[in-house]
């Protein structure tokens, strides 16, 4: 179910270009914000055409208000020393060095003898010693000042509700066809009515609360307005600083009250600015914003100027997220038990919104030895393995009838998760007990599931149950037919089932591939690195040219940050290459050819199911789980033999829509003799066309040889020869 918190994001230099506007309406913000503080009149128009052409996410204009700023300074700052006196002048060329520039210049007229004037959020504050057209202050603390800073003075001063900037930039609104506005320092209901009067009735105004005034008309401007929002830094230039978050609490509970929506900004990751995590007293200040109501959460300097604008959306809606999931539960489930493991709040959200962790290390030997026994295979450890480490999340066990129904049906789980994929626990033909399985086993009873004669999982009973083999094979592989690989091995066990919770004992995970990651740990090496978007590669073969085409393809057109190479490295048919072949070749070239932070390798210690785009989609899910936000998929991906089109894939991702994980398209990749290049289309014609075949590059190597250059790199090839003739095993037997 979709939030109800917003997520507004200002635009600024760090994310006004097409590349983030992109991401960040990928990551579905709600609204992007211009701040005329920031923002000229004149680039506006060019300002909104890119980021329509980049984004449908609605636009908000932002206006300077009634606020005092510096002007603009000779070479951008000014270095003013403590016991100095200085001049305040509204011209924007003064003719003294030592003169401070104001707007609005109005302002200077309404300056009192002893009033104190604090520039840039209190870092320097100033005293006035004399008024009148050029005001002279002196300098209480000094510091270095640059143009446009927020300036406050310690009395009520009179200014206009909108600068003159504002109203040329509002008169735009219907021609650029912006439907949103939001008014600064809206400091009575007579400033909106005004607004209104200007920009029409159809335009949505949203009340920015940050002065006294404005907190002493709340209920005036709640009745005017169509949204409130507190800019807590503007805020706290009239209020105590440790009574704004006093002061955030009531208005956001007056705001529900009032029905009106209210958002809240400044400061919110101010830390991400410069680094990619958050303080934990932001994430406490986040997490209890939302709990206190707020509707929306704006993220100011950390996109409009800060390194992560990407980082920092994703980690407001990792909040949100949070939040919604702790206000979902029952009462008497603690925070720390609904989500097993910390998830990358930098990378896309897990698939179904949580990362599963089903390891138990406080299991009692007496307790397993009284426990009933049934052995498992190595796929169903596999199984049990991805699931208690998180790669199948949602997942947390064997499904039920009902789930196994709904997936074959409308390829998701009963909640609308989608997945298309059985994962089941079939017992096999030799399966020997008095009693039938569905009264060997009862509901709520715990199996200890043995691997190689030692307990390795647990399996909590949640039904038992007959499914007709015929039709699971239909509605899983497409075909009853025992040439296909799914359905042989389906039909080489019985049509009985166990669904149930799992939890993986801690020492059958201990068993562990040098290069296996888990998806908690891939996403912390993205998160090391600074990724953001991971393009996944699912594989069961050596690289080959064409894999970097695709790859690097992708890792450039969809703005990727990263690959990670996942190559399956469990059980193959005979003939694949070896999972160990596999790492060590995509090691070598990770190290040795591919640009430096480009590609991070891992083990997927699981197996080809033979399903065909069912399986295309959910090795998919499964790298979502590890932190991926693109995978690639290639024409006739995943395909066995003759049964699936070769667009098969295509079709079934299109079909199932948005799946949380976002698939890159590829037809065929063939080197061309004329381009001389890899590609996939060109206008020469087929007879110089170089296909780039699996079979045929075995076929080859066990000849003794190395394919061409053009089909696969010579430090590969070679790799793979220096195996052969070492007699380490290349090919599955």
């Amino acid at each position: 179910m979709p939030s109800s918190k917003s997520i507004l994001c200002t635009l600024g230099p760090s994310s006004l270009n097409a590349e983030t506007i992109k991401r960040l309406g990928e990551m579905e913000v709600d609204l992007f914000r211009l701040n005329l503080s920031h923002t000229s009149v004149e680039s506006l128009t060019d300002l909104v055409s890119l980021i329509r052409a980049n984004s449908d996410v609605p636009i908000c204009l932002d206006s300077q208000g009634a606020q005092v700023r510096t002007g603009t300074l000779p070479g951008g700052s000014l270095n003013l020393k403590s016991g100095t006196i200085i001049r305040l002048s509204s011209d924007p060329t003064p003719q003294f060095p030592d003169t401070l520039t104001i707007y609005p210049g109005a302002v200077l007229e309404q300056l009192m003898v002893g009033d104190l004037v604090n520039v840039d959020f209190d870092n320097i504050p100033l005293q006035i010693i004399e008024v009148g057209a050029v005001c002279r202050a002196r300098v209480l603390d000094g510091g270095i000042v640059g143009a446009n800073k927020a300036i406050s003075i310690d009395r009520r001063i009179e200014l206009p509700a909108l600068t003159d900037q504002d109203r040329a930039a509002f008169s735009l609104c219907s021609e650029l066809k912006i439907d949103q506005v939001a008014l600064s320092f809206a400091n009575r209901q007579s400033d909106i009515q005004s607004l209104r009067e200007l920009v029409g009735d159809h335009i949505r105004i949203i009340a920015k609360v940050e002065s006294r005034l404005g907190l002493e008309n709340l209920d005036d401007i709640l009745d005017a307005a169509d949204a409130i929002l507190i800019d807590r830094g503007d805020l706290a230039k009239e209020v105590p600083i440790e009574d704004v978050p006093l002061v955030q609490k009531e208005v956001i509970r007056r705001a529900n009250e009032a029905r009106v929506p209210v958002y809240v900004a400044t400061n919110l990751l101010e830390s991400m600015v410069v680094n990619p995590r958050p303080t934990r007293a932001e994430a406490n200040d986040v997490i209890n914003t939302l709990l206190d109501g707020a509707d929306g959460l704006v993220l100011a300097a950390e996109t409009a100027i800060g390194k992560f604008p990407g980082g920092c959306v994703r980690m407001i809606r990792s909040f949100i997220n949070r939040h919604d999931d702790y206000k979902s539960v029952s009462l008497d489930q603690h925070p720390w038990e609904q989500r097993s493991v910390g998830i990358s709040s930098s990378l896309i959200t897990p698939h179904g919104g949580r990362l599963i962790y089903k390891v138990s290390s406080n299991h009692n030997s007496q307790d397993l030895r009284d426990m009933p026994r049934l052995d498992a295979d190595e796929r169903q450890m596999l199984d049990i393995r991805q699931i208690a480490l998180g790669s199948f999340s949602p997942l947390d066990g064997f499904m039920t009838s009902e789930t196994l129904s709904s997936v074959l049906a409308k390829k998701r789980l009963p909640n609308g998760v989608a997945w298309p994929m059985p994962v089941l626990f079939q017992l096999p033909n030799e399966f020997q007990s008095s009693r039938s399985p569905r009264d060997a086993y009862i509901r709520g009873e715990t199996v200890a599931l043995q691997y190689k004669g030692e307990p390795a999982a647990l399996l909590t009973i949640e039904e038992t149950f007959d499914f007709e083999l015929d039709q699971l094979a239909l509605g899983w592989f497409g075909t009853t037919s025992l040439d296909h690989p799914g359905v042989a091995r389906l039909f080489e066990s019985s049509p009985h089932f166990l669904a149930g919770k799992i939890q993986l004992l801690g020492e059958a995970l201990n068993q562990r591939q040098p290069y296996e990651l888990t998806p908690a740990q891939a996403r912390q090496v993205f998160e090391h690195r600074q990724w953001e978007r991971v393009v996944g590669f699912h594989t069961r073969n050596v690289p080959h040219r064409a894999h970097e085409y695709l790859q690097f393809t992708a890792l450039e057109e969809q703005h990727c940050d990263g690959i990670f190479i996942h190559p399956v490295t469990g059980p193959k048919k005979p003939g694949d290459f070896s999972g160990e072949i596999n790492l060590k070749t995509y090691d070598l070239l990770i190290n040795d050819v591919y640009p430096v932070n480009t590609a991070v390798l891992g083990s997927f210690l699981s197996y080809p199911r033979y399903a065909g785009p069912r399986e295309a989609v959910f090795t998919a899910i499964c790298r979502q789980n590890f932190g991926c936000s693109h995978f690639i998929v290639g024409r006739d991906h995943t395909g066995v033999g003759d049964f699936y089109s070769p667009d098969a894939s295509q079709r079934l991702f299109e079909e199932m829509g948005d799946i949380g994980i976002k698939p890159v398209f590829f037809e065929e990749v063939y080197y061309c003799q004329q381009c001389k290049i890899h590609v996939q289309h060109c206008n020469h014609g087929s007879e110089y066309i170089q296909r780039i075949s699996g079979s045929r590059a075995r076929e080859i190597f066990c000849q003794g040889k190395a394919p061409p250059d053009w089909y696969m790199r010579e430090q590969a090839s070679q790799l793979i020869l220096d195996e052969l003739n070492r007699g380490v095993e290349v090919f599955s037997t």
